[in-house]
């Protein structure tokens, strides 16, 4: 388990996700983001992959009861998250982001503050959970909520 590297992509989701709240910043005005919205997508989809076929398998075989609960728990909440992240892609193409540029903007925002928010509950309670299993340094632990 490479605990860095999920920090790692937390940090460039982030970084990503304020670029993208940059771009959307004036509803009057329409960008094009096909590439900004591409890669945002591609990098939350391998984050998404790296928990769910590492992190989280790897969190559930550890004998701490509560990081195995909130772990999962974690996890089942996720689904809707991604769920949501695709139909959101799926639903804005190029041409009706700019028909629709301020709805385009608002969704936009709400998705990205879902994703952001999620982003910060991992780090606020399994990192402290970590820490006290003996998983990381709690000095490690660079977010707590």
């Amino acid at each position: 388990m490479d605990l860095d590297e999920l920090q790692k992509q937390h940090d460039e989701i982030e970084a990503m996700a304020a670029r993208f709240h940059q771009a959307i910043a004036d509803e009057s005005v329409p960008q094009r983001l096909g590439p900004l919205r591409w890669q945002f997508a591609r990098l939350l989809m391998a984050h998404l992959a790296l928990e769910d076929r590492i992190f989280y398998p790897n969190m559930q075989r550890q004998p701490h009861e509560k990081l195995r609960g909130t772990a999962a728990r974690l996890e089942s909440e996720m689904a809707p998250i991604a769920s949501d992240f695709a139909a959101y892609m799926a639903r804005w193409s190029d041409d009706r982001i700019e028909r629709e540029w301020a709805d385009f903007c608002r969704e936009t925002r709400a998705i990205l503050a879902s994703i952001l928010n999620r982003l910060h509950k991992e780090e606020g309670l399994l990192m402290p959970l970590l820490s006290d299993a003996g998983l990381i340094d709690s000095a490690r632990i660079r977010r707590a909520g």
